[in-house]
């Protein structure tokens, strides 16, 4: 039927319709905005596995501030961080208009910078400087900070708290995988970003899952029957990725028949849930485990033997190696997010139905290796 427009979107990064199980992080920005220079909410780190909807968050919180009218600049952490962050300072806008007020006369003028010679400190100074003045605000998101480096991370971070004790109109807000985040901050010379109010993405709530996808399906013109809707719900097993992708997936299967019913249904469910995890296998699990070295990918073959928690010594036993031989590549696997300790020698995948997504694909995976 035409006119109905699919309302998910699974795509990384891309702003969903509802923002589901997120309400404490929005409301903590909301009350930082609203409390002025230095409130917690205005420096928060946001943390999370792969899909748990890092990025969609500073891109909703950036929507946030933009409505107060405050300015936003948009980075990822890689190589050249510093200056693509002053150059965004210095030149946006490429043009500013400004108002300057001398004894009753308004005088306006052009402003144009130029960040050729200036200092990651001297650019934010200049535009937080500016912004203040203005009675509007600066805020710094930036993605993926477990690929940042180190000594961008350590001029990024003085000239943050310069700002703040300087009580300017600023906020930054960063986001990355738990493991990388915290080894990046209980680094040397970053105890100021510790004081990050911290925002873990935990897996969202089946109920709160299943009336989003009800209002978001009714708000777009389909309705959905309560056995599609419990299966849908749970299939997501509450991470905010496969919320997007199933949801997407299941109206698509209902809009199918939309010309005869408007209703999804639970074989609609099923279908769409099918295809989701198809998609989730290439997007997902294949970017997970695609580089890693072949002792780690068989650490992780050696888990799905297990339900859900394994033994890192039974682990070993099935590699017929050490535990001590082992513990490099679990570092990296658990820094990686790919899996989490969940008590003193023992461990789960991080990603849902990446233990299925192994053992469907081994033989293609290992023959990566030649094995």
């Amino acid at each position: 039927m035409r006119g109905l427009v699919n309302p998910f979107k699974p795509t990384a990064g891309a702003e969903p319709p509802v923002l589901v199980g997120r309400d404490k992080v929005l409301e903590d920005f909301a009350d930082g905005l609203a409390e002025g220079p230095g409130a917690r909410g205005r420096l928060m780190r946001i943390t999370g596995p792969r899909g748990s909807g890092k990025t969609v968050l500073l891109t909703e919180l950036g929507d946030m501030a933009r409505d107060e009218g405050w300015e936003i600049i948009d980075e990822t952490a890689r190589a050249g961080l510093c200056e693509r962050i002053a150059r965004a300072a210095l030149e946006k806008p490429s043009a500013e208009l400004s108002l300057d007020v001398h004894l009753g006369l308004a005088d306006f003028h052009m402003e144009k910078g130029s960040v050729e010679g200036t200092t990651l400190r001297e650019a934010l100074s200049q535009k937080a400087g500016e912004l203040t003045r203005q009675r509007r605000g600066l805020l710094i998101t930036l993605d993926e900070v477990q690929d940042a480096d180190i000594e961008e991370m350590k001029e990024l971070a003085a000239v943050v708290q310069h700002l703040i004790r300087e009580k300017a109109n600023v906020a930054f807000v960063f986001a990355g995988l738990t493991m990388g985040v915290l080894d990046l901050i209980n680094g040397k010379a970053l105890t100021f970003l510790r004081r990050a109010l911290p925002e873990e993405l935990a897996e969202i709530p089946l109920d709160e899952i299943a009336a989003a996808y009800r209002e978001t399906i009714e708000r777009s013109g389909l309705l959905i029957d309560d056995a599609a809707l419990s299966v849908a719900a749970e299939a997501t097993v509450g991470y905010a990725y496969l919320i997007q992708l199933v949801g997407y997936q299941v109206w698509r299967a209902g809009k199918a028949h939309a010309d005869q019913s408007l209703v999804i249904t639970e074989e609609d469910a099923l279908l769409g849930i099918r295809e989701a995890m198809g998609e989730f296998g290439d997007a997902v699990h294949e970017a997970a485990v695609a580089d890693l070295p072949l002792r780690a990918l068989e650490y992780l073959l050696a888990m799905t033997h297990d339900e859900g928690v394994s033994a890192t010594a039974v682990i070993a036993e099935r590699l017929q190696v050490s535990p001590t031989s082992l513990t490099s590549y679990r570092r990296l696997l658990i820094q990686r997010q790919v899996i989490e300790q969940t008590a003193r020698g023992y461990v789960k995948f991080s990603i849902p139905y990446l233990g299925e997504y192994l053992v469907a694909n081994r033989e293609t995976l290992l023959a990566r290796y030649g094995r």
